[in-house]
């Protein structure tokens, strides 16, 4: 394994840029979307205005999970958000959003998802989804399709609509994917799953595909268990585009602030099940890799987690982190589109082998 890289810190380029420009515009939005009272608003504001120059407090005594963030905690709490890891602290900012919206508390907010109704409209616009003719263009629309993220799109869009000739690979692997769901012993897959809405109608789609096809007798959709960041996949997304042909697992894993690295055992044996497992979007890569300060030249089987199965990550570049690339991708990229990590404009399918 190559040395750890330092890192990436909130007070710091792309991370500062979520905080300062993005967060505001959530919580806005948070806070027009449902008619929420005078507390959940006054507690919308005041964590707002923590996160931008403030101290990181703690969850209530009550928290059913308040343990699980002391035990997460590493120091953070009570100290700067900007001196805080980007992916330890933009995981508590949403959780600190669920708080603030009483989503826990007995009450008339018990359970509502306070990033429905920006959900919702995306799924009111969304047409039913071509059929794909072959296991390239599935891939390539899970691939794009997580370009389809809610907090991503408030404060920017990427260069191309959706299927425009612009959009660019930077590393692809589809060749090595698909490889591992025709051995012979690939029978179950499992999806990490991103986003709701369009993300979420690709990925089901790319499962029909490879069920249709016979490559895999069940196919698992792993979401999260709770409303996360903005327009993260539930058990009841899936519901609402029909997924019955696919299984749906959760896991209190997929709402933490850690890396796969650190995943718990009994999730490690889930995902064991499989012998492919997708991780889907920005979010998973982070966490497959580490939200570090990679050089991009790293390999990127040795930056990703192993979790004891064939890994193959689908990703549009939303985020500084990216490994697996050719420094002469890296010098191109560099020089001619200075954003191009974040952008939201490039994919990268990348597999990690067991055999």
């Amino acid at each position: 394994m190559p040395t750890r890289p330092p890192d990436l810190l909130v007070g710091r380029g792309f991370a500062r840029e979520v905080f300062h420009d993005r967060h505001p515009t959530l919580i806005r939005q948070v806070a027009a979307g449902r008619p929420y009272g005078d507390d959940q608003r006054a507690r919308l504001d005041a964590l707002l205005a923590e996160s931008l120059g403030g101290d990181i407090a703690r969850l209530p005594d009550d928290a059913a999970d308040r343990a699980d963030w002391e035990a997460w905690d590493e120091g953070f709490l009570g100290r700067p958000w900007a001196d805080a890891p980007f992916l330890w602290a933009e995981s508590y900012f949403y959780r600190r959003v669920l708080d603030a919206v009483d989503y826990f508390r007995p009450g008339p907010w018990h359970g509502v998802d306070p990033f429905g109704p920006m959900k919702d409209a995306e799924l009111a616009d969304l047409g039913a989804a071509p059929a794909a003719a072959d296991f390239d263009a599935v891939v390539r629309a899970a691939v794009f399709g997580n370009r389809a993220d809610l907090s991503f799109l408030m404060q920017q869009r990427p260069t191309g609509a959706h299927g425009d000739p612009t959009d660019a690979f930077v590393a692809d692997d589809t060749a090595a994917f698909w490889r591992e769901v025709t051995r012979d012993d690939t029978r179950s897959v499992g999806v990490i799953t991103d986003n709701a809405g369009r993300e979420l109608a690709a990925d089901l789609a790319m499962a029909g595909w490879l069920l249709d096809a016979g490559l895999v007798d069940d196919l698992t959709l792993h979401v999260k268990p709770v409303p996360y960041y903005v327009s993260d996949a539930t058990a009841s997304d899936v519901d609402k585009l029909g997924g019955g042909r696919v299984a749906v697992r959760t896991h209190g894993f997929w709402v933490s602030p850690l890396t796969f690295d650190r995943m718990p055992a009994d999730l490690r044996a889930d995902l064991g099940r499989h012998q492919v497992v997708v991780a889907k979007g920005d979010l998973n890569y982070r966490r497959l890799v580490g939200d570090l300060a990679w050089d991009p030249t790293t390999p990127f089987g040795d930056a990703a987690a192993d979790l004891g199965v064939a890994v193959v990550a689908l990703r549009t570049c939303k985020s500084e982190v990216v490994v697996g690339l050719d420094a002469a991708t890296v010098a191109r990229l560099d020089a001619a589109e200075p954003r191009w990590r974040v952008s939201g404009r490039h994919g990268l399918v990348q597999a990690r082998s067991t055999a």
